[in-house]
């Protein structure tokens, strides 16, 4: 029955059964479930009030509830992903589609070092927010293996450039 549930039921239905089985309801219903304690005591909390406002049809959440998009909590984020696409960005600027053969994995793994907790679906998400498509180049597709440095022999190359830019 309970994955038939959602949330808010489900929570309601296992706080409902651990307190009528009383002391050591709450444990007992989190071993077997696995559901948190503290889920289960805010349910029983839930159930004791009778003020407690009960979702929407179709809803399981109050409004605002859940967890944050990472751009909310970390606006940064994005500031810091244009700065890591930036040597692996083709397309036209002038236009509006732009696209990057790096890897969503790469993409993630290297916010990770910078210390966002971006997973690849994210990373996905942030990279269509911001216009970019993902494209792998035709000649790496056709070249196997590629060279293990290519990726740091353009950065290297990138860096070099701008160095001399700023130069003058």
């Amino acid at each position: 029955m309970l994955p038939t549930l959602n949330e808010y039921q489900r929570r309601r239905y296992l706080s409902i059964e651990a307190k009528t089985l009383g002391h050591g309801g709450i444990t007992l219903i989190n071993q077997l479930t696995g559901t948190s304690r503290q889920t289960l005591t805010d349910g029983i909390k839930e159930i004791n009030n009778p003020q407690t406002e009960i979702p929407k049809q179709g809803k399981c959440r109050k409004p605002g509830g859940g967890r944050k998009p990472v751009c909310e909590e970390k606006p940064k984020i994005l500031q810091d992903l244009k700065e890591l696409l930036q040597a692996h960005t083709k397309g036209d600027p002038m236009h509006m589609m732009l696209w990057t053969n790096k890897s969503l994995c790469k993409l993630s793994k290297a916010l990770k070092e910078q210390g966002y907790a971006a997973n690849k679906d994210t990373v996905g998400l942030m990279l269509r927010m911001m216009g970019y498509g993902l494209q792998a180049d035709k000649k790496t597709l056709t070249v196997k293996p590629s060279h293990p440095d290519r990726d740091a022999q353009f950065e290297y190359i990138n860096m070099q450039a701008k160095k001399a830019v700023t130069e003058g």
